[in-house]
């Protein structure tokens, strides 16, 4: 039994495959990007040819990360700890305390100099990551494609791709991206969702066959009394894509492109776009005179509501999960056709994909049920991500310090003009103003908050302040 289960299990591989690993506008030419891929640390950067590689974050040294580093002037990695030096490529090609030529040259020329690097390419602003290691990488790599957003008649460059690494696995959120009779629950009040609009979906079947490589395609209809008459296409492609098309009986239709991430147990990287026929949107004239990282940035830290919603209930799912002994046929009740979507994608992943991500070099940690803070911390799920954010949030505490330096400058004069006994239409002046300060400062400070958690500020936190 065990030997047909790993004849399985074998169609499918977890890093011969491509992964879309971030939005290339999240990444700093000048600057190295650590990240995480199916538990294995690596480190982004791009060559003094513009290329960008992806290479083990791990100096041969002394096992330094060389996510710390910098890129020098030659348009090489250097590592923060001693100074080594790296190509793209994965050579060294340079350890200043070695000063005899000879010595340096057999140093950088061993094998033990050395740092895997990975193939990658970039396609419609992603870059993607093979995730193999193995000395047929690069030639094995040239066998796939990665699972591209479709052509479509939708102008996909009117919206960008939006990045968050979520505290919930891999698992969990896939399997909630193919089950859409949830939006009228979960997400009542947001977009038009409601339980009182929710018609049972009719018709989810299965397209054509489920395999290792292809995954599945799913057609299903309406979930609400808007979009009833609608046909939808879910396809799952291996190993982390789901594309799903509204049609609508309009003529209009809708795409989302969603991609998740393994990147280590318990947590998953999150990449979406969505396209959608509408109508113009208005033009903010004052909005748009905002630095283009502020408009970017304040638009991503009013977005979370809805995400939010999703980690409470996967998070709740998880813990639930984490205390019962049981496999998901025995836990799940399932008598609807709407859960067409979640059963189809457990048996995918059960039968190709051993279950769960395979992840390289380090065991499965196990879960830990997680705080408030750190279900809703926005900061490690996007901000430290996204240059934009990062960029409005310096922004936002320079302006919150000149706030208040300028309140206690105002409070100074203020004092000063009492003390002369000038009139009280003159003091007036420099309080005004303070206090205006004070307001604004007050006002920064709440949207300083956006960009580092969703917790509410005041009052006792409880999940029901997520939902309204």
């Amino acid at each position: 039994m065990n030997t047909l289960a790993n004849l399985m299990v074998n169609n499918f591989s977890w890093t011969k495959q491509w992964y879309p690993i971030t939005p290339l506008s999240y990444l700093e030419p000048s600057h190295p990007t650590p990240i995480t891929l199916l538990g294995k640390k690596l480190v982004i950067w791009r060559d003094k040819h513009q290329n960008w590689v992806v290479m083990d974050d791990t100096c041969p040294h002394k096992l330094a990360q060389l996510s710390l580093g910098s890129i020098n002037e030659n348009g090489n990695l250097m590592c923060r700890h001693h100074g080594w030096c790296f190509d793209g490529a994965g050579k060294c090609t340079n350890i200043p305390m070695l000063s005899d030529e000879k010595a340096l040259k057999a140093a950088c020329n061993s094998e033990r100099s050395q740092v895997t690097t990975y193939p990658t390419q970039v396609l419609q602003e992603l870059l993607w990551i093979w995730a193999d290691n193995s000395p047929t990488a690069f030639e094995d790599s040239t066998s796939k494609q990665p699972a591209l957003m479709p052509e479509s008649q939708l102008d996909s460059s009117l919206t960008d791709w939006f990045m968050s690494e979520v505290p919930v696995g891999y698992t969990v959120s896939v399997e909630s991206s193919f089950d859409p009779s949830h939006a009228q629950f979960l997400h009542e009040g947001i977009a038009g969702f409601s339980p009182e609009q929710a018609i049972p979906i009719e018709h989810f079947e299965v397209l054509g066959e489920i395999s290792a490589e292809d995954g599945f395609t799913l057609k299903h209809s309406g979930y609400n009394i808007f979009n009833k008459d609608m046909d939808a296409t879910r396809k799952f492609s291996p190993p982390c894509s789901n594309t799903t098309i509204y049609k609508y009986s309009n003529g209009k239709s809708a795409l989302f492109q969603l991609y998740f991430v393994p990147t280590k147990s318990g947590s998953c990287k999150q990449i979406g776009k969505f396209i959608a026929d509408s109508l113009p949107q208005k033009r903010n004239f004052w909005f748009e005179l905002l630095p283009k990282y502020l408009q970017t940035g304040l638009k991503h830290s009013s977005s979370y509501k809805l995400s939010n919603q999703d980690l409470s209930m996967m998070h709740s799912q998880a813990v639930n999960e984490s205390a019962i002994d049981k496999t998901w046929q025995k836990s799940y009740f399932m008598p609807s056709i709407a859960d067409v979507g979640i059963v189809t994608f457990r048996k995918w992943l059960d039968e190709f994909g051993g279950g769960k991500p395979e992840w390289q070099g380090v065991a499965e940690s196990p879960f830990q049920e997680l705080s408030d803070e750190e279900l809703y911390d926005i900061w490690h799920r996007h901000t430290k991500h996204c240059p934009s954010c990062r960029q409005s949030l310096v922004l936002i505490n320079k302006v919150k310090n000149f706030c208040q330096n300028f309140t206690l400058g105002l409070t100074i004069i203020a004092l000063l003009l009492i003390g002369i006994n000038l009139p009280t239409n003159i003091v007036i002046i420099p309080v005004l103003l303070g206090i205006l300060s004070l307001i604004c400062d007050y006002k920064l400070d709440s949207i300083r908050e956006r960009f580092l958690s969703s917790i509410p500020k005041k009052g006792v936190f409880s999940v029901h302040s997520i939902f309204n």
